[in-house]
């Protein structure tokens, strides 16, 4: 097993959408007091050498015997200042926010995905007790502010249970963000993440079905027309058998109407835009955005389709859609509360990975 491993692996997962979307997930590799950890914004799916940051393990254990701000803004960035000052000389990469995470965790190999399938426990309102129930040994992390918060509350999770059960567990879920899986070797981690999929797979009550369906082509590219009139993206249009349910009314569109998970803000936008069917999807975006203070990037008209403002918001929005069919197994959604969304929204993290991803 290697750095070079662990190259490989990145990419095979990263390249799964039931795995991760676009720029999501982060993996990691120690080998003596080196921590190999993806860099912020990088992409599984074609990750190289440079994707990762070499940091010094010693250094950054030195980060819990220091006292950070109060205040959010001012402690991530204090934070990050001291996660930056823990890369190996040369190194000019910025490290994933979760990398502190990464460091704690006592495995060669970490690998964190955000998979349909498992968000569809960690974004259901009874996502705590069906993880207690198929998989008891597992860390369950409620919603909680990422960064240095979440880090924090993991090391203080950990030490209880090593001082109850005399060992960690291997498997984390985190509400409404994703799992993490440590493991001696790639392989145990890969049949971690096997059988745990498999072991959800079996309690779900229906699966997505993202069958195509025929559209009304002259409102789809009238549609289109009216939203080139505010963007210069390029905008994307679907319409399947799961849209068609969600978008019947108002009603059944709230299971997806807000943000299961980071990754869904920064790439689809903390919300979609609902547009009644007749109503003035001019009218209905410019409302919008003199509201929130931003464009949607997901447009979806009742009884017509989706429509995806640029490439990347329409697979975030299908993932979004996937995890609310997987929540029906377990009590429903549970979207991110709006402190939660806010914070994300502001976080200058997250938007420094996105522009990141952007690029």
């Amino acid at each position: 097993m290697s750095f070079a491993s662990l190259i490989a692996h990145s990419k095979r997962y990263g390249s799964d959408p039931s795995y991760v979307l676009l720029g999501g997930g982060n993996t990691s590799y120690k080998e003596g007091n080196i921590l190999y950890v993806k860099a912020s914004g990088h992409a599984l799916g074609t990750i190289d050498e440079s994707g990762f940051v070499k940091m010094d393990l010693r250094k950054l254990e030195k980060i819990w015997g220091k006292q950070y701000s109060n205040d959010d803004e001012e402690r991530e960035d204090e934070v990050l200042k001291d996660m930056m000052d823990c890369r190996l000389e040369g190194e000019t990469a910025r490290p994933s926010v979760e990398a502190l995470l990464h460091a704690l965790l006592p495995f060669p190999y970490v690998i964190h995905l955000h998979p349909a399938m498992v968000n569809g426990l960690t974004c259901a309102q009874e996502g705590e007790k069906a993880v207690a129930r198929l998989f008891p040994e597992a860390l369950w992390i409620e919603l909680v502010k990422p960064g240095f918060i979440l880090a924090d509350i993991v090391r203080s999770r950990m030490a209880k249970q090593k001082q109850e059960t005399g060992k960690v567990s291997s498997l984390i879920f985190l509400q409404n963000h994703g799992i993490f899986a440590g493991g001696q070797s790639l392989e145990e981690i890969e049949n971690l993440y096997n059988s745990l999929m498999g072991k959800i797979s079996s309690q779900l009550v229906r699966k997505p079905d993202f069958s195509p369906l025929e559209a009304d082509s002259y409102r789809v590219e009238s549609v289109k027309k009216e939203l080139g009139t505010l963007t210069t993206e390029p905008i994307l249009f679907s319409w399947n058998k799961e849209f068609a349910h969600y978008l019947q009314d108002e009603k059944h569109f709230q299971p997806v109407a807000s943000s299961f998970t980071p990754d869904h803000i920064v790439y689809a936008g903390f919300k979609p835009l609902w547009v009644e069917e007749g109503q003035d999807v001019v009218s209905a975006f410019k409302q919008y955005e003199a509201e929130h203070g931003v464009n949607p990037k997901i447009v979806c008209i009742q009884n017509l389709g989706v429509f995806s403002l640029g490439e990347k918001p329409m697979p975030l929005f299908v993932d979004t859609v996937s995890i609310a069919v997987y929540t029906e197994s377990f009590g429903g959604p549970r979207f991110m509360d709006d402190a939660m969304i806010d914070f994300i929204r502001n976080w200058e993290v997250e938007k420094y990975r996105s522009s990141v991803a952007s690029k």
